[in-house]
């Protein structure tokens, strides 16, 4: 006993030492350490937090495409998930700018057309609805069976998780890479490697005889090698393969005293209906497709002229009576003027007698098709000149229609984010 009390200090000095060569070799044997930023990856989205109660509104300074059902993660400090939540409603303000994505790749860019704000919940895809979006060359209207997601900065509603009551979030729009996941060279150590200048730059020993070949005539020590393929250059992908005449959308079927009733074939009076709506126009008046209208009403309504939305105006009306070969009698014709906004033509007759009516509205078809990838067929009018189309990466747009010769000339973007060409398409 009274030995340990003589080497009391030498002993302490030995532990303390031996717990710092312990300390030493577990930093150097040990996993190094991961940086957070390897095991999560977020999306850089600037974004405004508001929280009511148990609900929480993002609002977005950026574009974005989170959709209802979309996840949002909440972050520990550390990076890691605290909760995840899913997104139960985004809301567009009237009059937004964004870009619409249908489900065939079709892409629309402009402002919606709609008079209040738009809300979409987690049953949306179930709503027999539609939204319109007018861009450069008109309006379109876009069914919510058509649609697959928007692009812009509009709102997104979640409820506000409870551990986070604090306010104190960090949000993340991409799910976690798991640990197990990480690049295996992050865990390798660096090793030491000779350097250029330590290396023998010979290929031969100091006594090696050298091996001689004959290449092409000429005394070469090494054998040519073999040339490196190019890669097979991607084709364009589209093909033209119709301009036709188009049926114009709105006939006349009837009237009462000067007012005539115009029959909309790209409208039906009720869903699932095999009848089109009618619409009663009065003549002088311009008038617009409805954008929210209900079942069983117009879907045209009265506007000003300066509205840059007018679709079309009946600047006269007659009726008149004309013999009918046939039975020799006569019969009243309903005969109207009307004025196409849209299509840029002079005023054209649209009369009773006629069962379909041609206004100069031209619809072009386009075939894409790609090795191992499943072909698609598109249309448009010549008045779409700008419209684009994703297909598997790439994106085509219409940059010119030219009728007469029954061209297009369009551009193609991708599969590579710099690759980029241009093609005139001739109808064959």
């Amino acid at each position: 006993m009274n030995k340990v009390k003589e080497n009391y200090e030498k002993l302490l000095l030995v532990l303390l030492l031996a717990i710092l060569v312990v300390l030493v070799c577990v930093s150097f044997l040990g996993d190094p350490d991961v940086p957070v930023d390897q095991t999560n990856k977020d999306l850089v989205l600037p974004y405004e937090m508001e929280v009511k109660g148990n609900t929480m509104v993002i609002e977005f300074s950026g574009s974005h495409s989170l959709m209802p059902g979309s996840s949002v993660s909440f972050l520990e400090s550390n990076g890691s998930v605290s909760s995840k939540k899913t997104i139960r409603e985004i809301i567009i303000q009237r009059r937004a700018k964004t870009s619409v994505v249908l489900k065939d790749g079709t892409i629309f860019e402009g402002r919606l057309g709609n008079q209040d704000e738009t809300r979409l919940n987690t049953e949306w895809q179930n709503e027999r609805n539609n939204i319109s979006i007018t861009h450069s060359k008109g309006t379109q209207t876009v069914l919510y069976d058509d649609l697959s997601h928007f692009v812009g900065n509009h709102t997104v509603v979640l409820d506000n998780p409870e551990k986070n009551a604090d306010g104190d979030y960090k949000l993340s729009f991409y799910q976690n890479k798991e640990y197990l996941k990480l690049d295996e060279s992050l865990l390798e150590r660096p090793k030491w490697l000779q350097t250029p200048a330590d290396a023998n730059a010979s290929i031969y020993d100091l006594f090696t005889p050298p091996i001689i070949y004959l290449v092409e005539g000429k005394l070469s020590t090494s054998l040519p090698e073999d040339p490196i393929p190019e890669a097979k250059k991607e084709s364009f992908g589209m093909e033209l393969i119709k301009f036709s005449n188009e049926p114009y959308a709105f006939k006349l079927v009837s009237w009462i005293g000067n007012t005539p009733y115009f029959e909309d074939s790209n409208t039906k009076k009720t869903p699932g209906s095999d009848e089109n709506m009618r619409n009663r126009l009065e003549v002088g008046v311009p008038y617009k497709q409805a954008i929210t209208r209900k079942p069983g009403q117009p879907s045209l309504i009265a506007t000003e002229i300066d509205d840059e939305e007018k679709l079309l105006t009946v600047e006269y009306f007659t009726v008149e009576q004309i013999k009918d070969p046939k039975t020799g009698g006569y019969k009243n014709v309903g005969r109207a003027l009307v004025k196409d906004h849209k299509l840029g033509v002079k005023s054209f007759e649209i009369n009773s007698l006629m069962q379909e009516v041609y206004a100069g509205n031209v619809k072009i078809e386009v075939r894409l098709t790609l090795e191992d990838l499943e072909g698609k067929t598109f249309s448009f009018s010549t008045d779409d000149v700008g419209i684009s189309f994703d297909f598997s990466e790439r994106i085509y747009s219409v940059l010119e229609i030219n009728e007469e010769a029954k061209s297009i000339l369009v551009r193609k973007k991708g599969p590579l984010p710099d690759e980029q060409q241009e093609l005139l398409l001739v109808l064959p």
